[in-house]
């Protein structure tokens, strides 16, 4: 029974690190298209 639950703990704590880390990537290209595609901000008018 103990071994079970050291094998669900390793097993969830190497799961969590790989969602940690897709999480941060796909955080990232997010900021990088929104960065790429966000207008200009001059400061005056437009006219």
């Amino acid at each position: 029974m103990q071994n079970k639950l050291n094998l669900a703990i390793v097993s969830f704590s190497k799961i969590n690190r790989q969602h940690i880390q897709l999480f941060f990537l796909v955080l990232s290209l997010t900021m990088l298209v929104v960065g790429v595609g966000a207008p200009e901000d001059s400061g005056g008018s437009t006219r």
